[in-house]
């Protein structure tokens, strides 16, 4: 029960933050923008930070070991469909960043996905330092995330011109 600990903690901030959000914003479009950060929130915490009994990382891979905990800081080992798969899990966070700063510079998307990704390994490693969640704390998945972000952000900003324009408006909450 122990090993749930990181993933009801941060879900009990996620209702918080998103309870005063509903507060600031009263328009359905702006508070279907909040909802959806929230599940997207959700989703990452439960793919990323609660237990599991298997592993995608292969032998292949060059791990380090800090007290039992696996981590990777060597990038590119292995690209395989783990790889795309984490480009393809953050998209929707460069989805929600634009809906929240679509005026925002590459270089604060680029930090933004940096940190949220930093964020998730960061907490994978100390979670399993802490709760042995199984988990592995890898420098790819800094990257691939990173780039699942500046891809999302920048794919929204690509399509929003005309009839997106229109129908996305309501959702900004910039």
């Amino acid at each position: 029960m122990l090993h749930w600990l990181p993933f009801c903690t941060y879900l009990v901030v996620a209702i918080i933050i998103t309870i005063d959000a509903f507060s600031r914003y009263q328009q359905f479009g702006k508070r279907l923008t909040v909802f959806a950060c929230f599940c997207y929130f959700v989703i990452i915490l439960r793919l990323c930070l609660t237990p599991i009994s298997f592993s995608f990382i292969s032998a292949d891979r060059n791990l380090r070991y800090f007290h039992g905990v696996p981590y990777n800081l060597i990038p590119f080992q292995q690209v395989d469909l783990e790889w795309f798969l984490n480009v393809i899990m953050t998209i929707p966070l460069g989805i929600l960043l634009y809906l929240i700063g679509r005026k925002s510079p590459f270089v604060v998307i680029i930090c933004l996905s940096f940190l949220f990704s930093f964020f998730i390994e960061g907490n994978q490693f100390v979670c399993d330092f802490l709760f042995q969640i199984g988990r592995v704390a890898d420098i790819d998945d800094i990257i691939t995330n990173t780039l699942g972000g500046v891809i999302g952000f920048y794919g929204l900003k690509l399509f929003d011109r005309g009839i997106i324009d229109k129908i996305i408006q309501p959702f900004f909450l910039s």
